[in-house]
């Protein structure tokens, strides 16, 4: 397993969402969207690109969620999750957006520089 070449956090959690875009453009959850609300650092030696694609969230059951992509292209540059270069020593704040079930009780979320790294584990509480 390569080493980890970013380092993220999570800054806050929005549960319960319905919509997302605006009222042109948008998309509504089939469940709920979660938005996760992180800072992803490139602590490597070259640039990195972040994108939503690459990042998992699991509940307290076990499960496994992809975000979904429709919902981050909706929320446009406010989500700054898809195919954001970061170059090495620099971070980016961006959004990834879940559809998942209503009552989910959220464990950990997976954050990833690429399919082939490491990544590191976020836990969130059982939120």
């Amino acid at each position: 397993m390569p080493p980890a070449q970013a380092e993220g956090h999570v800054t806050n959690v929005k549960k319960g969402v319905k919509r997302v875009g605006d009222e042109y453009f948008g998309s509504t959850a089939q469940g709920q969207y979660v938005l996760i609300y992180v800072t992803v650092e490139n602590i490597g030696d070259k640039a990195r690109t972040f994108t939503a694609g690459n990042q998992t969230l699991y509940d307290t059951k076990g499960r496994k969620f992809d975000t979904d992509g429709g919902a981050t292209v909706m929320m446009g540059e406010k989500s700054r999750s898809f195919l954001e270069q970061i170059n090495p020593g620099n971070s980016v704040h961006g959004i990834l957006i879940f559809d998942v079930p209503r009552g989910i009780r959220l464990k950990a979320v997976e954050l990833h520089d690429s399919v082939f790294s490491g990544g590191v584990t976020v836990p969130l509480g059982n939120r």
